[in-house]
């Protein structure tokens, strides 16, 4: 925040098109970069302020790939809001300008991530339509120089958010998709690297829904326990907010014990200081 407040008076002192230029991408950046950290806080009105800045001045300064990296994250952000139908949106706008970028890799983010907005909504076949594009762009892109904020998807993200596709399914058209999601997940769980605890946390909660869809609420507490041990450390409003479905679920089957211990634990972890920033 800082910088930004040093950085900004720049763009009115510069004189040049190309420094101009160069300053609305760097000061885009630090935007982009702020309102995403605000979003891990929780501080939502923030983030919105600051991606709206960051779209002002990639936009003007041409820049197709970082425009495409800003509406990705709009995007994540009505994602994790359940705001289903605005997260489309900001992923559809983002599609023609990852395109423009000439990044394969980016535009099979967006269809990836299309997909799981569409899952939220029950759009079944237009899901699973967008899954399969999204893969098929993602083989396309073997080998390709991706802009540096597309190179973190990598196999196990493209098969993660598969698994939340298939997750969100099971939730709104049919229990079915649950059968399919836990194979998805547990790949993806297996393919997770040490520094990826943030995204374990997201995948092992999904898979402990998906044992509780399936009517497996042991499985599922020891999935979950796994969940909440991995998000102890991470000091993250998201990881504490993406255990609500989980808990949600569990409180379907009070009566049964391994999913009112499930329960009870998700709700000391959310509750606590360590899982808020």
């Amino acid at each position: 925040m800082a910088l930004l407040n040093w950085a900004n008076p720049l763009l009115a002192a510069s004189q040049s098109n190309r420094a101009v230029q160069r300053l609305q991408v760097a000061i885009a950046d630090l935007h982009n970069l702020a309102g995403w950290a605000s979003f891990d806080m929780g501080l939502l009105e923030s983030a919105h302020v600051h991606f709206g800045r960051a779209m002002d001045l990639a936009r003007a300064s041409g820049n197709c790939a970082l425009e495409a990296n800003i509406l990705y994250r709009m995007g994540r952000v009505h994602l994790h809001y359940e705001l289903a139908e605005d997260a489309l949106a900001s992923f559809q706008r983002g599609l023609p300008i990852a395109q423009a970028s000439g990044s394969t890799l980016a535009v099979s983010i967006l269809h990836a991530n299309e997909a799981w907005a569409l899952a939220k909504m029950g759009a079944e076949r237009q899901a699973l339509r967008q899954f399969a594009r999204a893969e098929e762009e993602f083989d396309r892109a073997s080998g390709e120089d991706a802009p540096p904020w597309a190179r973190f998807f990598d196999l196990a993200d493209l098969v993660s958010i598969g698994g939340m596709v298939h997750t969100e399914l099971a939730r709104t058209c049919d229990v079915k998709y649950a059968r399919s999601a836990i194979p998805l997940l547990t790949r993806a769980i297996a393919s997770g690297g040490e520094d990826a605890s943030r995204s374990q946390s997201f995948r092992l909660a999904a898979l402990s829904m998906n044992y509780l869809v399936q009517n497996d609420p042991e499985q599922a507490r020891e999935v979950g326990l796994q969940a909440i041990e991995v998000s102890g450390p991470i000091r993250s409003v998201r990881t504490r907010d993406r255990m609500r479905p989980l808990r949600q679920e569990a409180e379907r089957m009070r009566g049964n014990e391994a999913a009112e211990e499930l329960c009870v634990r998700l709700m000391a972890f959310m509750s606590s200081s360590k899982g808020a920033a």
